[in-house]
C-alpha cells in the first residue's frame, strides 16, 4: 500500500463524522513511523502508516499483523479502546 495513499485514508478516517462508526477511535496519539502522520491525545500507538489506518478502521489485530509483518515495532493496542 503507498504510504502516502494510507495516510490519506487515515486522515479521512480520523475525520469522519457520518456515517457514525460502529468502533470508538483510539484513545491515543497515534504516531506514523514511516511517514509524517500524528493524530491524537494520549498514551502513543507508534508503527506504520497503514497498520495505523487498519487499527483506525476497526481492525486492530489486523494492524498489529501487519506492523510485524513489515519488521517494524507496533506500540499499538489489540482492541479498540
Amino acid at each position: 500500500m503507498p504510504r502516502a495513499a494510507a495516510r490519506d485514508a487515515a486522515d479521512r478516517v480520523w475525520t469522519m463524522r457520518f456515517p457514525p462508526r460502529p468502533w470508538p477511535l483510539p484513545k491515543a496519539r497515534l504516531v506514523a513511523t514511516d511517514i509524517e502522520f500524528t493524530r491524537g491525545d494520549g498514551p502513543e500507538v507508534r508503527g506504520p502508516v497503514a497498520a495505523l489506518l487498519l487499527l483506525l478502521t476497526g481492525r486492530p489485530e489486523a494492524a498489529r499483523e501487519w506492523a510485524e509483518r513489515t519488521g517494524e515495532a507496533w506500540t499499538g493496542v489489540t482492541t479498540p479502546a
